[in-house]
């Protein structure tokens, strides 16, 4: 009879299966999970009768003729066939996974605080990352400031800066009167004229009126520009 690896089949079936009686199936059956510790080693029903799988079996036939061959007993035979039970390879397996996620949870604890450090650094930086770009924007309105009223000072018009000096005299010149139609025809001219041209104007008539105080002052004569003699005091009194 072949089994499925899945397949559980009742006690009779699996004895007949060993060549055994039920009875010895049990008796083996007892010293098996005496041996393992685990009164659950094998499978069972509602009822709690025992269940076999294939592999169950195939255990078995070794247990019966280890014990058969060898002249161990059935106790010593069991604990070659069955060194650890399913259970305790389960309790095995779930005390290394325990000891692997405490392990694991403080790579973790590690590793977080590394990486919170590694953010505290990062934030630090940033900071001052921006307090050295808001102090190099801070230099550069201040040199754009002064920048600017330097712009401000010599775009500053000198109106008079080209002018020569002018004194009282440069007015005395006896202004003829003009009919209406000869103002507005200057006028006229006058808006017409470009800066330069009005400055020109200027600068001419001053040389005029400086060339003509200088042919006058040629016709003076030594005597002409004496002072008066003064009499003395008693002089009053003669007459």
């Amino acid at each position: 009879m072949s089994l499925n690896e899945k397949e559980l089949v009742n006690p009779s079936t699996a004895a007949a299966e060993l060549k055994i009686s039920v009875a010895t199936l049990r008796k083996y059956s007892l010293i098996v999970e005496k041996t393992t510790g685990d009164s659950e080693y094998y499978a069972r029903t509602s009822q709690r009768a025992r269940l076999y799988s294939a592999k169950n079996i195939e255990d078995l036939k070794a247990f019966h003729k280890l014990a058969k061959q060898s002249g161990l007993t059935l106790s010593d035979a069991a604990q070659q066939i069955f060194a650890v039970s399913d259970k305790k390879v389960e309790d095995q397996k779930k005390a290394d996974k325990k000891i692997e996620e405490q392990a694991n949870a403080l790579m973790d604890s590690k590793q977080v605080v590394k990486l919170l450090s590694a953010l505290q650094q990062t934030i630090a930086n940033q900071n001052q990352a921006i307090a050295d770009l808001q102090k190099q924007v801070a230099e550069v309105q201040k040199q754009n400031a002064a920048l600017i009223d330097s712009q401000k000072q010599l775009a500053a018009p000198q109106a008079t800066a080209d002018l020569p000096e002018m004194d009282d005299d440069f007015f005395d010149e006896e202004i003829d009167e003009k009919t209406p139609e000869q103002k507005r025809s200057e006028v006229a001219k006058d808006m017409s004229k470009s800066e330069d041209e009005v400055r020109g104007a200027i600068l001419k008539k001053a040389q005029e009126n400086a060339a003509k105080r200088a042919k006058e002052n040629v016709h003076r004569t030594l005597a002409d520009m004496q002072l008066p003699k003064k009499k003395h005091w008693w002089e009053r009194f003669l007459g």
